[in-house]
């Protein structure tokens, strides 16, 4: 296996002391070094306990898969063996343990345990509830925070530490503070055997695209690691308390299915279904992400909901370039989908039945509906940690530019549920529905 040579910046994670807080753009690598700094510390530390909570299971699991990795390399006659050999959740060295457990937006997961460490992946974006949680881990062995991520707005435990400390410079803040962005580690990692010259431009390459892509503001907060201030979120934690509260239901009933689709890639693939008793009273009643799957098997999975739930409507993302055209177009010609499906895309409706396009429907449209929605009572979605997640990460901004209209951009890195959604919401201003009263 390559050995991976260490950035200076996470050299000096790897030696820091105490409460660790790193403020950091997209994509650096910051993972890894903690996972190797929680093997060195129960290295030192002979029968410790380190405690890693993060939003999702696969990002745990990745933790546990560099400590892993690292631990078999360096200290493979330590590692545990039996009932104590590495799992995806837990690695067991030196007689310590390193526990990595997803939490999603409760941290209700880590009540209970005790550690020496608490490390958290993607702080800025863990509620208040998590913190609650997941604090009391340390109240009885004086044991350290080592926490990391993306800046999600200036609000919450992570953005009153790291102001505290590296703005501020307050001499009494608890965290030793460090802050680095994408460019400067994608411009200054050493070129070496695991970080080629074709590499490094590849990556500078990447964040030209992004920065284009971008406004000024979203990219300043993913690859820059900033707290700006004009980003906000679209669905703010009282209104996802109120909301999510349902339980998944059963078949049938008057049922619309919305679709995010992805294919081999990272995303995930969405299906989310609402069921409409009537127009004050729509109920979330299934929800499944897939990843990393073939065009041809999203098609075939929303024929076999169809088969199923036999939906009133199926509302795909699906504009001009983009992956759900494909299928859409395949869609339209099976005889149990081709009336019902409809193309959302995140911009304006773009094709009928007939391939026309409608009407215009601008994304905050979409959104707007799914919030007003839930502002109204007429919604309740389900209470599923992935589903609030998603909806906690949807942000927004205004954007003005001199001589044109104000106009709000909206963006996620978890969005692909709401995605989902906001389309299935739709089938309460579908007038074509035919909507039948019932009780569940």
């Amino acid at each position: 296996m390559m050995d991976l040579v260490l950035d200076d910046w996470q050299k000096e994670i790897l030696e820091a002391k105490g409460d660790i807080l790193l403020c950091k753009g997209r994509r650096i690598g910051a993972t890894y070094i903690f996972a190797l700094k929680a093997v060195e510390y129960l290295m030192k530390n002979k029968g410790a306990q380190i405690v890693c909570v993060s939003l999702v299971e696969d990002q745990a699991k990745l933790i546990i898969a560099f400590a892993t990795n690292y631990a078999t390399t360096k200290y493979k006659k330590y590692i545990g063996k039996g009932k104590d050999k590495p799992t995806l959740g837990s690695l067991t060295i030196n007689r310590g343990k390193l526990l990595a457990r997803p939490v999603g937006t409760t941290g209700d997961s880590v009540r209970g345990f005790n550690g020496h460490v608490l490390m958290v992946d993607e702080a800025p974006r863990q509620p208040k509830s998590m913190w609650q949680a997941a604090k009391p881990i340390l109240l009885t062995t004086g044991g350290e925070i080592w926490m990391w991520g993306t800046p999600f707005g200036k609000e919450g435990y992570f953005w009153e530490k790291f102001d505290e400390a590296w703005n501020k410079k307050d001499p009494r803040a608890r965290f030793k503070a460090f802050y680095h962005t994408s460019e400067e580690i994608m411009e200054k990692r050493p070129i070496s055997e695991s970080w080629t010259i074709h590499q490094r431009e590849e990556a500078l390459k990447i964040l030209d695209e992004e920065k284009r892509d971008m406004s000024e503001l979203e990219y300043g907060q993913e690859y820059l690691g900033l707290f700006m201030e004009d980003l906000m979120r679209w669905f703010s934690d009282e209104w996802i308390d109120e909301v999510c509260t349902e339980k998944p239901g059963s078949v049938g009933g008057d049922c619309s299915l919305g679709v995010d689709p992805a294919r081999l890639g990272g995303d995930e693939i969405a299906f989310e279904i609402l069921r409409m008793i009537n127009r004050e009273n729509i109920r979330h009643v299934y929800h499944e992400v897939q990843i990393k799957k073939l065009t041809t098997w999203t098609e075939d999975r929303i024929v076999d909901l169809d088969t199923m739930w036999n939906f009133r409507k199926i509302y795909l993302d699906a504009g001009a370039g983009t992956l759900g055209v494909s299928i859409l177009d395949h869609l339209l010609r099976i005889g149990r989908t081709k009336r019902k499906v409809e193309a959302l895309n995140s911009r304006r409706i773009v094709l009928d039945r007939e391939g026309k396009r409608t009407q215009k429907l601008l994304n905050e449209d979409m959104y707007n509906n799914l919030r007003r929605l839930g502002e109204r009572g007429y919604i309740k979605l389900l209470d599923n940690e992935k589903v609030r997640l998603s909806l906690r990460s949807i942000q927004y901004e205004i954007i003005r530019e001199k001589g044109k209209a104000s106009r709000f951009h909206i963006f996620s890195n978890y969005g692909h549920i709401v995605e989902a959604l906001i389309r299935a919401a739709e089938c309460v201003r579908d007038k074509t529905l035919n909507i039948s009263i019932y009780y569940i």
